[in-house]
């Protein structure tokens, strides 16, 4: 039986819940997948089996090795095989893993506020792989799955949180511009607590595990990852404010860009998020996603 948890638990309980009682299929595939290594063919074999066993993961994986975002050479990719070929065993690994989370959450009640999180997650991670791939980065796809998993906890935390999720949800929506003292004044922890949390007890990705413990070099693959997601963000508030254009100058310094020659990119950056955001099963996300 489920758990009910309210406002006064404390983050050990939401992650135990988490954990034990809502995404264990998860934690076991996660295992599962990351226990296997590149070091010969068996483990690509072990690899392709276990995601064959799932039909609708292959379908998935399939249908992301062959979006525009991954498979930039326009060769189709018809079987987990090839896939491992043209895209790397690690590659294929993390989307395997990325797909196994998104299906997870959307096994569960799926509010709005789940949506736009898995919305914003498609968008940074596009315009993350994109701003990877324009620094010339040897695993841009690293940095996608990075960036879509950036706020993975609370996407978690929004599918499980019953009417302490509502009632967070309200205090949210009075008051927007202050997110984290709001979660800390109803939960007494951030929610962003919950991602580190998991993050590291799930390894998911060691990018995202470097990219969340901060302190790291300006022009890093890390930072690709923190601004592609605040670029998902700026674009949803439609790049009106000050701090919004301060962030298009941030992002054409990193690439050594000017200004003019991001605008265009950006919005196409934002329709392939939409495909992406089908690619994983997550279509009602897609209205989500300003383009």
């Amino acid at each position: 039986m489920t758990q009910d948890l309210h406002s006064h638990d404390g983050l050990n309980a939401w992650l135990e819940r988490i954990r034990d009682q809502e995404l264990p299929i998860f934690g076991r595939t996660a295992e599962q997948i990351r226990a296997l290594t590149d070091s010969d063919k068996a483990a690509v074999s072990q690899l392709a089996d276990a995601i064959l066993c799932d039909p609708g993961m292959t379908a998935k994986l399939l249908r992301i090795a062959n979006s525009v975002i991954f498979n930039t050479s326009g060769t189709p990719i018809t079987t987990v095989s090839r896939a491992v070929v043209m895209l790397g065993f690690d590659t294929v690994r993390q989307v395997a893993l990325s797909v196994a989370f998104v299906d997870a959450l959307l096994r569960g009640p799926v509010r709005e506020r789940v949506l736009r999180e898995m919305a914003r997650a498609c968008h940074a991670a596009v315009q993350a792989r994109w701003l990877a791939a324009k620094r010339h980065d040897v695993q841009p796809e690293e940095v996608f799955i990075a960036a879509l998993l950036y706020r993975f906890g609370e996407m978690a935390f929004w599918c499980f949180s019953g009417e302490v999720g509502d009632e967070l949800d309200e205090a949210l929506r009075r008051n927007p511009k202050s997110p984290g003292e709001v979660e800390l004044a109803l939960l007494g922890f951030h929610l962003h607590q919950i991602t580190v949390a998991l993050t590291r007890d799930w390894r998911v990705s060691p990018l995202l595990q470097s990219v969340l413990k901060g302190d790291f070099l300006k022009r890093s693959r890390e930072q690709a990852v923190v601004l592609g997601y605040r670029l998902a963000e700026a674009s949803e508030r439609g790049w009106n404010t000050e701090r919004d254009r301060a962030l298009l100058k941030e992002t054409a310094a990193y690439l050594q860009l000017p200004d003019e020659e991001l605008a265009e990119a950006l919005m196409k950056n934002a329709i392939e998020a939409a495909a992406i955001a089908e690619c994983y099963g997550a279509g009602a996300a897609v209205r989500f996603i300003p383009y």
